[in-house]
Formats: structure tokens, C-alpha cells, sequence
């Protein structure tokens, strides 16, 4: 079935615009296809990571959509080409921003099932919003187990910079950096100020409970849920990542055939389309 959907002529069109929300405007790249299979909605990675998986997230979509499978990607609040000031922004709004989307690239023309799919920290946004209620199945890439967990791995790298550039007690400890945080102070990081709200709300926003498990659903459960733990190879998908030409140049066929699979089986399954 995949490799008939890989031959298929679908002449996927891109089209870039803003979608309202309150108070801002959302960039976003629909992948429109005619009468899809399914749609997902690809809920990208925090702030700076945008930046590092950039190329690789969009060839994602477009592998989709090259195969009937309808994409929308957008950035954050305050993130990228988005409007809004990132410092002023919440998970709340983030959370959001998720539904409010998803809502609208549901009701488009053409039933299909909707595919919520987030990659890091927009793992744990899909994964919130679909434990909601929202999408017809989940697909998490590298989900970490917090808001937190993803907050601080970003900031161990920051950190990793400051220790290379800077010798003896110009050093810090990471705990001074987080006690910056702590004290209500701002802290730039990669670009972004993060506020102590921030912070603070990461400890809140967990991924529910047993999502991060690999198992965590089968095909034959009602909503089917997909968890993949992403390991270096899938750089520079993942943290600790860096922009060149690998990023350009590197395979990442393997990874998106076994998950458009996936995608495939559980609209199949489900009777969600003519497969």
C-alpha cells in the first residue's frame, strides 16, 4: 500500500499564510493535497530547536503529501514568523494554539482523520491536546516526560557555549542559571528570553501518563498512539543537532517510511478513507 501511494501523481501545493488566534497571528504551510488519506498536523519543536530540525521537519511534510497525506505546520507564538513577543507568551497559549488549529485543519473540505504529530516539547503540546480529545490518532517523536525536561536540556547547551567561551571564575555552574530563573530574573537563551513564568510552568506540563511508552497504543485501540524514541542517527531531528550540510544531505527515508507505515495501517484499520 505505501508503495502504491509513493507512485501516486498528487501534485501537493504549498500554501503559507497567517492564521488568527488571540492576539496574534500564526505562521503556517498547509501541504494541501486533493482527497487525502489522512491530515496531520505537525506540532514543530520549542524556540531555538525550530531552528536546528527546520530542513528535516519540512522534508517530513512534504514526504506526506507527496503520498496523499495532508500536512500543516506552523510555528509558536512568538516563535519564528509568528507574531506575538515570545517573553509574553504561555504553555496555555501554546496549548491553545494546538486546538484551535487542529479544529480548523479538521473541518476542511474532504473527511479524513486528523493525525496529531509533535516532535520534542510539541510532543508533549500534541499529546495534551489529544489526551483532550483532539485528533483521531497520536504520533510523538522523541516526547520528553515534561515541559522541563525539554527546557533543560536546551539550557545545558547554552551552558555548554558560555563554559567553552570563558575560562576560570567567569564560569558558572548550572545551578546559577537556574537560580536565575528561580529569583524571577530573565534569562536569554539561543535567541529567547525565557521569563521565570517559564520555568516555572514547565514543571507543570507533563506528557500523560504511559504516553511515552512505545506501546503506549495499538491499532486496534479506538484512537491509535504512536511513541518513537528518537536516538543520534535522527540528528539533526533531535537536541544537540547543529545546521549544515547534514542537514540537508542526510537520509532520513528509513524513519519516514516506517512511520508513513503507520500512518497508513491506522487509517487502513479504521476505515477512516479509501486506502
Amino acid at each position: 500500500m505505501v508503495e502504491t501511494l509513493r507512485q501516486a501523481d498528487n501534485r501537493a501545493i504549498e500554501e503559507a499564510g497567517y492564521f488568527e488566534v488571540p492576539g496574534g497571528h500564526l505562521y503556517t504551510v498547509l501541504h494541501a493535497v486533493e482527497d487525502p488519506l489522512a491530515r496531520v498536523l505537525l506540532v514543530g519543536p520549542f524556540a531555538s530547536e525550530r531552528h536546528y530540525s527546520y530542513i528535516p521537519w519540512v522534508r517530513w511534510a512534504r514526504f506526506l503529501a507527496a503520498r496523499r497525506i495532508e500536512c500543516l505546520r506552523y510555528d509558536y507564538r512568538g516563535v519564528g514568523e509568528s507574531t506575538g513577543a515570545f517573553e509574553e507568551m504561555s504553555f496555555g497559549d501554546w496549548v491553545e494554539d494546538v486546538r484551535l488549529l487542529a479544529d480548523w485543519f479538521k473541518s476542511r473540505s474532504g473527511p479524513a482523520p486528523l493525525i496529531v504529530h509533535g516532535l520534542e516539547l510539541g510532543a508533549v503540546l500534541a499529546a495534551k491536546n489529544f489526551d483532550a480529545g483532539v485528533g483521531d490518532a497520536l504520533l510523538l517523536w522523541a516526547p520528553p516526560a515534561s515541559a522541563n525536561h525539554a527546557l533543560r536540556s536546551t539550557l545545558l547547551r547554552r551552558i555548554s557555549v558560555d563554559q567553552a567561551f570563558r575560562y576560570g571564575d567567569e564560569r558558572r555552574p548550572a545551578s546559577s542559571y537556574i537560580a536565575q530563573l528561580e529569583s524571577g530574573e530573565t534569562l536569554e537563551v539561543e535567541g529567547y528570553r525565557w521569563t521565570a513564568r517559564l520555568w516555572r510552568d514547565s514543571f507543570d506540563l507533563e506528557l500523560p501518563q504511559g504516553m511515552d511508552d512505545e506501546h503506549a497504543g495499538s491499532l486496534n485501540s479506538e484512537r491509535p498512539i504512536r511513541s518513537v524514541k528518537l536516538g543520534r542517527q535522527e540528528t539533526p531531528l533531535i537536541k544537540g543537532s547543529s545546521v549544515g550540510w547534514e542537514a540537508i544531505s542526510k537520509d532520513f527515508s528509513d524513519l519516514f517510511e516506517d512511520n508513513l507505515e503507520w500512518i497508513i495501517d491506522s487509517v487502513s484499520v479504521h476505515a477512516w478513507g479509501n486506502v
